[in-house]
């Protein structure tokens, strides 16, 4: 088989070097020159994954069409804001690709549109027809530990059941494990929303609220989770696995995390906050944070923790403030 991986910032640069030594054909796309010419002279990506010696035999370009030349499976590593403007040129290439796989995590900002609606949108297929063979990967998966050949595990979610099965096999090594689901929308969701309660860990964790407040914070968010991301489509169990309890449970946790940096950045202060937010890599629980916020207001579902994640990072509540707010709120039922 060979690969495309469209997207070289951190978690593409991984999952192509994964690809790599496990004996695929990969070429990996790199919309920055720098970053192209970084990974040839070093064997290194300087700029998103600079401790890690990528394999010798992974190709790197940065010409889009030539990436695409010969490809079996094409892997969206691209954050949101892009995606479409990048997929743009050669969709009619990316449609007609027996395997197409998106990694990247985020709502599209402006349509509040998950990701993969977004792509077959832009390829011009309808979701759920034969011609749909988008799949995405998800789950607890901080590159810089998958990288660093640490056990991990993901989810790979395709409304097909043999190109989830396949995927399955592409992606599975001794370290890195794939479990297959159908639930499409719910994987999707759970590896985007579970950004937004990352920060709000992180905020936890900087202002020094103790393990008391994080695992009741925690608790909640799943619950706030599963109530946004079942109305927009997903499955409760969904979000009780590897792409949303997994995953909020390592983003919660980590300081490989960028949402959690930011959490903890905003509990210092602004100054540390402004330079994350402002970076080189996208932290993509800042622009899901105003998406679900209005995706809330839209279906008229309460979003507490949600709200007040908001109001710290837009209109500039100061993150003690909002943790009394959570705390202050009328009493209600744990199920509510």
């Amino acid at each position: 088989m060979q690969i495309a991986v469209i997207g070289a910032g951190s978690w593409g640069t991984t999952l192509a070097d994964l690809l790599a030594r496990k004996g695929y054909r990969v070429t990996l796309w790199a919309r920055e020159q720098e970053v192209a010419d970084g990974i040839r002279s070093t064997s290194r990506n300087p700029f998103f994954l600079p401790d890690h010696d990528l394999s010798r035999d992974l190709h790197v370009v940065t010409d889009l069409e030539s990436a695409l030349e010969g490809a079996d499976l094409g892997l969206l590593a691209i954050p949101s804001g892009h995606l479409r403007s990048a997929i743009r040129p050669v969709r009619q290439r990316l449609a007609a690709l027996p395997y197409l796989v998106n990694v990247a995590k985020g709502l599209e900002p402006g349509t509040g549109a998950r990701l993969s609606q977004a792509i077959l949108e832009e390829l011009g297929v309808t979701e759920g027809t034969p011609e749909d063979r988008l799949a995405v990967l998800s789950g607890p998966n901080l590159a810089g530990e998958i990288a660093g050949g640490k056990i991990s595990a993901c989810v790979v979610a395709c409304p097909h059941e043999d190109i989830g099965s396949r995927l399955q096999e592409v992606f599975s090594t001794p370290t890195f494990r794939a479990y297959r689901h159908t639930d499409r929308c719910g994987v999707e969701l759970g590896g985007t929303l579970k950004n937004i309660f990352a920060i709000g860990a992180g905020i936890v964790d900087g202002l020094g609220l103790g393990d008391n407040a994080k695992a009741a914070y925690l608790t909640r968010s799943l619950h706030e989770m599963v109530r946004l991301g079942t109305r927009l489509g997903g499955r409760a169990s969904t979000f009780y696995g590897l792409s949303g309890l997994g995953d909020l449970m390592a983003t919660a946790a980590s300081p490989l995390s960028r949402n959690h940096q930011l959490g903890q950045a905003l509990a210092r202060g602004e100054t540390d906050a402004e330079r994350l937010m402002h970076g080189r890599m996208v932290i993509e629980g800042v622009a899901t944070t105003r998406m679900a916020r209005e995706w809330g207001k839209k279906l008229t579902i309460p979003l507490p923790i949600t709200e007040e994640i908001s109001r710290v990072l837009f209109d500039r509540l100061s993150p003690r403030e909002a943790a009394r707010n959570l705390m202050t709120r009328s009493l209600k039922d744990e199920e509510e």
